[in-house]
């Protein structure tokens, strides 16, 4: 489960937050085809980037510390990235709407949309670097299909914004939770393994050790 609730809950969190930024962003607004290019174009482009950005494995191909650290915090970038979209969708549903200018839209678009995705891009990219084999993309997707169901379907008419992105910042600690538990176990398993001590059979498998006289060296003396 801590290979597949992380990916999963990151790519449900971030269908999501795309999905809310349209219906808040484009109900209401005229120019609903220019605006609705214009937010999926940002989204994809700020998800692309997130990928980028992941953390990667070093030269020869191995998954380092610094590199479980790097994950750990572009974690911690989105759960606080979601926090900003929060409070956004607070102030803006406390001033009765958002605003009318191009800088208040673009705020917005930055705040709802491109940053958490951004984020979530990085986090999904580097659990990606770290396990080339697992099947991150499948869980991704598969969980971005329940969030987009789940936000859709029960959701967008019940509960405000504000409530769903402070509880996706929760769920997204959680799978950070998660996800810190693989590093941890696989680095510890690792650093016992170099500081076991060999034991004395090791050592004299025939329980006989050789002890060979040196000479003293002259240039030390």
């Amino acid at each position: 489960m801590r290979r597949i609730l992380p990916p999963f809950i990151a790519g449900a969190v971030a269908v999501l937050t795309a999905e809310l930024t349209l219906s808040l962003l484009l109900f209401a607004r005229p120019g609903f085809l220019r605006a609705l290019t214009a937010i999926l174009a940002i989204q994809l482009a700020s998800l692309a980037v997130g990928f980028g950005v992941g953390p990667r494995r070093d030269a020869q191909g191995a998954w380092t510390v610094a590199a479980a650290v790097s994950l750990r915090w572009r974690w911690l970038f989105a759960v606080a990235s979601l926090a900003v979209a929060a409070a956004a969708a607070a102030g803006w549903s406390l001033l009765g709407g958002l605003g009318g200018t191009a800088l208040q839209r673009g705020v917005a678009v930055a705040a709802l949309g491109a940053l958490p995705l951004m984020t979530l891009g990085a986090v999904l990219g580097g659990v990606a670097q770290r396990t080339p084999s697992a099947r991150v993309a499948v869980w991704a997707a598969l969980g971005g299909a329940f969030g987009a169901a789940l936000l859709g379907g029960v959701l967008l008419t019940r509960v405000l914004p504000v409530s769903m992105l402070v509880g996706s910042a929760l769920f997204v600690s959680f799978a950070a939770i998660l996800d810190g538990g693989i590093d941890r176990a696989e680095f510890d398993e690792g650093a016992a393994e170099d500081d076991a001590i060999l034991s004395i059979d090791a050592l004299a498998p025939e329980g006989i050790i050789a002890i060979e006289r040196l000479a003293p060296d002259p240039e030390r003396v």
